[in-house]
C-alpha cells in the first residue's frame, strides 16, 4: 500500500505477479480499509468482466452458440448461473486458477442447452471438460478462499 498526496480514487495496479494499491491523501485506518477493499473489488470486477466474457465467447463458440450475454456479479452462493441466453458469473471466481475459471464457464454454456443438471447435461459437460469432475472437487476445496 502507497498513500499519496493529491488525487481521490484509489489506483490498483498489477506489477510483477502482485496487486498494489496507491491511496491518494491521508486517511484514517478505518478509512483506508475501506477504500482498498473497493478498490481491489472494481479491480477484480473489471478483470472478471473482460476475462469471463473472452472464455464464455470461446465456449459458446465450442457448443456451437451464439454469444450470450455476460453479466458480473456479486452473487452470494453461485459461481455462475443464466437463463434466456444471459449468463451471470460472481466476479470472485476470477481469482481461481483459469482451470476451474474455464470449469464454471463451460458448466454454465451448457446450462445455455440443458436446463437442468440431468443425464444429459453431465455427458455434454463431460465431452467439453472431460476433467470437470476433478476440476469441481477442486473448487468445492479451493472455492472457501476467495470469499472475502
Amino acid at each position: 500500500m502507497e498513500v499519496r498526496r493529491g488525487g481521490t480514487a484509489p489506483e490498483v495496479r498489477l506489477a510483477r505477479g502482485r496487486l498494489r494499491v496507491v491511496i491518494p491523501g491521508a486517511r484514517t485506518r478505518e478509512v483506508q480499509a475501506g477504500a482498498i477493499r473497493e478498490a481491489f473489488v472494481g479491480w477484480y470486477r473489471e478483470h472478471a468482466r473482460e476475462r469471463l466474457t473472452e472464455r464464455t465467447t470461446w465456449w459458446a463458440q465450442r457448443v456451437g452458440l451464439p454469444e450470450p450475454r455476460v453479466l458480473v456479479r456479486e452473487q452470494e452462493r453461485r459461481w455462475g448461473s443464466c437463463s434466456a441466453g444471459v449468463v451471470r458469473f460472481n466476479w470472485r471466481i476470477i481469482q481461481a486458477p483459469m482451470r476451474l475459471v474455464d470449469y464454471v464457464v463451460a458448466h454454465e454454456v451448457v446450462h445455455l442447452v440443458h436446463d437442468d443438471h440431468g443425464k444429459e447435461f453431465w455427458a455434454a459437460l463431460g465431452r467439453l471438460l472431460p476433467d470437470y469432475e476433478a476440476r469441481r472437487e477442486r473448487l468445492r476445496t479451493e472455492g472457501p478462499r476467495l470469499v472475502w
